[in-house]
């Protein structure tokens, strides 16, 4: 099995357009026989998250590395760790870096893909895409309630009032829409699947088997930014930011840059107003799954 993996994220009409930096991160790495993607969305009415948005990104990468290194053969025991590790990092890097604690309010979605099969996370909103080599797909986004999102940083110390917080939103604040459509990508109505805030700041996964992995082309995760790009549907953005040709270097930095091209010269009315692509920040991530023959 051969993984390839690549990221991109751009600024979005609304901060470009205010001077505001962007606030949204992706990385990606892989190795032998294994792969890790992550996004990460800095909290708007944060402080300098486009900082935090990048130490998240890192400190998750880092835990993929260290679970990999410590636990090759587990997928079990891959999200606590990466957490754990995460938490330290994010812990140690506040203070050495002079940040406050509104610096770091970032969300985290990742993909982590090796030989006994794969795993995708998400901590806070977001979504996500599994492409089959059939050409069907999975989509799906992740919503708190009055968009209020759980950060990782929360952990530190204010978890418990997040979740009283969000309790007031009622028993389930958290949210899951999910659609399968077809190789012609048609989709009908979405499976719907709500859960309590306890849930929701335990990170949701949605683990792949190695036999299912067999059968996947891709796997790929978004910042929230995906489901506000100008003039169309949240699912015809996700499916036309995978519409690679190829999976060479820098496959999903120019799939998305020709992509967000596209949706920017949408016409929107007779006066030749287009579209503004991506309101807010965006970032996406891809591992993509090619059978080496081995």
């Amino acid at each position: 099995m051969k993984l390839t993996v690549d990221h991109y994220f751009h600024i979005g009409h609304m901060h470009y357009t205010s001077g505001k930096p962007c606030q949204d991160h992706a990385l990606s790495l892989s190795g032998t026989g294994f792969a890790g993607v992550v996004v990460s969305d800095g909290c708007s009415s944060g402080g300098n998250t486009d900082i935090g948005s990048r130490i998240i990104s890192c400190a998750t990468v880092q835990g993929i590395i260290d679970h990999r290194n410590a636990s090759p053969n587990s997928l079990q025991t891959a999200t606590q760790s990466i957490v754990t590790r995460q938490k330290q990092i994010l812990s140690s890097a506040r203070p050495l870096l002079g940040l406050a604690e509104n610096d770091l309010l970032a969300t985290c979605v990742y993909a982590y893909a090796s030989e006994i099969g794969a795993l995708i996370s998400i901590q806070g909103d977001g979504a996500y895409a599994i492409k089959h080599k059939s050409g069907s797909m999975i989509i799906g986004k992740f919503e708190w309630l009055d968009n209020m999102p759980f950060y990782p940083a929360y952990r530190e110390r204010n978890l418990e009032i997040f979740i009283d917080a969000q309790k007031k939103n009622g028993e389930k604040p958290y949210t899951n829409e999910t659609f399968y459509l077809d190789s012609q990508g048609h989709y009908l109505s979405p499976i719907i699947n709500s859960y309590t805030a306890e849930e929701g700041v335990n990170g949701i996964q949605i683990p792949i088997s190695v036999d299912e992995l067999k059968n996947i082309e891709l796997i790929a995760v978004f910042t929230d930014g995906v489901v506000q790009v100008d003039g169309v549907t949240w699912i015809d953005a996700i499916k036309e930011f995978l519409a690679f040709k190829n999976f060479g270097g820098g496959f999903c930095r120019r799939r998305m840059k020709r992509a967000i091209k596209d949706f920017q010269s949408i016409i929107k009315d007779p006066q030749n107003n287009t579209g503004k692509g991506p309101q807010d920040d965006i970032a996406c991530a891809v591992i993509h799954i090619e059978d080496d023959g081995g």
